[in-house]
């Protein structure tokens, strides 16, 4: 959920306690149509918090097995290019050396793709010349191995195909129950605020404080950014914003996070493999987080 709609379930949380005050409900006892609004607005945020939890549980199974399914791949042909490399020197082959010298480390930096364009070169690589690499015991069964870990990861949730729809569908389910919810407050505002406003002010008051958005608090300076593709309006994940020399990746429904900026006006850059980059103007000012939807087109 983004900050807004974490604000909004506060509020809805406020109403709930707001509509089961026995005090409460004794204004609009023998109102059928409003007292039916509102048990309307119980269910729906019923289904609202079920559909969070279940959400939430979502989005960290795909994460931690794709963030399982990168790690191995990563591991096998780390393990596979060190000893590629070995044989490059030996060879003298200093093109290929470079392409094999390869850490863990180098395909953290940066997005998943760009790691695994890394990763196919190499893989590419060792096949090219498969059979002179018996020096070093890397055969033919490497190569296979590499492949079937790129297969693994490609097919992991929270990748490409299916479950793009699967959290592109998610994150428009919440946002469907959401707006259902802020429909049905809009009908008992009507009801509730033209039947007792003259008579019930004090009531209404207490009503209409309740129906307010509370902020969040920010501790830090910072910039939140929200990434969709611009043609579809999916998600993307493993955007790159950089603000200065702090960076930080796009999560699973496209959210990128830095904080602790120091006060003043920076620019914000946004770039992913395969898409135009933006260059943003941001003014940080001191306890705000300036937050920002930011629609990438493709190349």
């Amino acid at each position: 959920m983004n900050h807004h709609q974490i604000e909004k379930n506060g509020m809805y949380k406020k109403m709930t306690i707001f509509f089961a005050n026995p005090t409460n409900v004794a204004v609009w006892t023998g109102f059928a149509r409003l007292t039916t609004e509102i048990t309307n607005f119980g269910n729906l945020n019923n289904t609202l918090a079920s559909y969070m939890q279940q959400h939430q549980t979502d989005i960290t199974g795909i994460t931690t097995a794709k963030n399982n399914a990168f790690a191995a791949m990563v591991s096998i042909v780390v393990n596979k290019a060190q000893k590629a490399y070995v044989w490059a020197i030996d060879n003298a082959n200093y093109n290929l050396a470079e392409v094999f010298d390869v850490q863990k480390s180098d395909f953290l930096k940066g997005s998943e793709i760009t790691a695994l364009t890394k990763i196919k070169n190499i893989r590419d690589s060792i096949s090219a010349n498969i059979t002179a690499m018996a020096s070093v015991q890397v055969v033919a069964a490497d190569v296979t191995a590499i492949n079937t870990a790129i297969t693994t990861y490609l097919n992991t949730a929270g990748t490409t195909g299916s479950a793009q729809a699967h959290k592109t569908q998610g994150t428009k389910g919440l946002e469907s129950i959401i707006t259902s919810i802020d429909n049905s407050l809009g009908l008992i505002d009507k009801l509730m605020i033209n039947s007792y406003s003259s008579t019930k002010p004090d009531f209404i008051k207490e009503y209409t404080l309740n129906r307010q958005l509370d902020k969040l608090p920010t501790h830090h300076n910072g910039i939140s950014i929200n990434v969709t593709d611009e043609a579809t309006g999916a998600e993307l994940e493993g955007v790159l914003l950089s603000v200065n020399d702090k960076t930080s990746l796009s999560d699973i429904e496209g959210v990128a996070e830095i904080i602790k900026i120091k006060q003043g006006t920076y620019n914000a850059i946004v770039s992913f493999e395969g898409y135009v980059s933006q260059t943003l103007k941001v003014v940080i000012e001191i306890g705000t987080l300036v937050e920002l939807d930011v629609k990438l087109a493709k190349v």
